[in-house]
């Protein structure tokens, strides 16, 4: 019994971290406000001559598209007064790559928000007390998470090129990601800073959650632990 009760245990640790990093990138993934603040920062109007509101259209399109309400990737806009297809077939092939990772990680978030429901379930049945083995798991799982946010956000900080370009290896396998300035309004639309404010975006939001449960878990730890001293005396 022990042995399942551990296994239970180490693994609702695990979940959290996953849990906390999916989330939070596919909270981005759909979020108008970061593509709208990407094109505002970066003059996307100027360096693409496609006008704001435009862009805004494209943006709601791709989160349509990743998020599956749509079909198609493709969006016609006004490009220096002229109505014109966006992407090529090499950015179509692209975005469809992005949909298929962008479905990935939610598959991994709800795995991992259930694996962590039945872990805690678990828990719950074969530990006594039962609140205090799941707020263990929960500060240690948040712990985790923090831990592995600092490293990611340092390394986003002193070589995102790298994190960037390991990122791109690791998750395609074609080299349609590899776009150019020159022919492809994908790049520029989202070029490289884009993603590295993003991803600091992602990391730092699961850093603050994470100080925050770790806090609550200490709390609620600390409460526990004053009350079952009391009950023992």
């Amino acid at each position: 019994m022990w042995i399942v009760r551990n296994l239970a245990f180490w693994l609702l640790v695990l979940c959290i971290p996953v849990l906390l990093l999916t989330s939070a990138l596919r909270w981005a993934v759909s979020e108008v406000k970061l593509y709208e603040y990407g094109f505002t920062r970066y003059k996307i109007e100027q360096a693409t001559g496609i006008p704001g509101p435009e862009l805004r259209t494209v943006a709601v399109q791709l989160i349509d598209y990743f998020n599956s309400r749509v079909d198609e990737a493709q969006v016609v806009v006004n490009i220096r007064e002229k109505r014109t297809p966006l992407f090529n077939d090499k950015e179509l092939i692209h975005l469809q790559d992005v949909r298929n990772l962008v479905h990935l990680n939610n598959l991994v978030q709800v795995s991992s928000l259930a694996m962590a429901v039945i872990c805690a379930s678990a828990l719950a049945l074969l530990s006594k007390p039962r609140w205090l083995i799941l707020t263990r798991g929960t500060f240690m799982g948040s712990g985790l998470a923090l831990g592995l946010m600092v490293f990611l956000a340092l390394w986003c900080w002193l070589g995102f090129d790298q994190l960037f370009y390991l990122f791109h290896i690791a998750s395609f396998r074609n080299e349609y990601w590899m776009l150019d300035p020159s022919e492809d309004y994908l790049i520029r639309l989202f070029p490289e800073p884009f993603f590295y404010d993003a991803a600091l975006l992602v990391f730092g939001t699961v850093l603050m959650v994470s100080v925050i449960v770790m806090a609550g878990s200490l709390c609620a730890l600390r409460f526990l632990d004053s009350r079952s001293k009391r009950e023992d005396a």
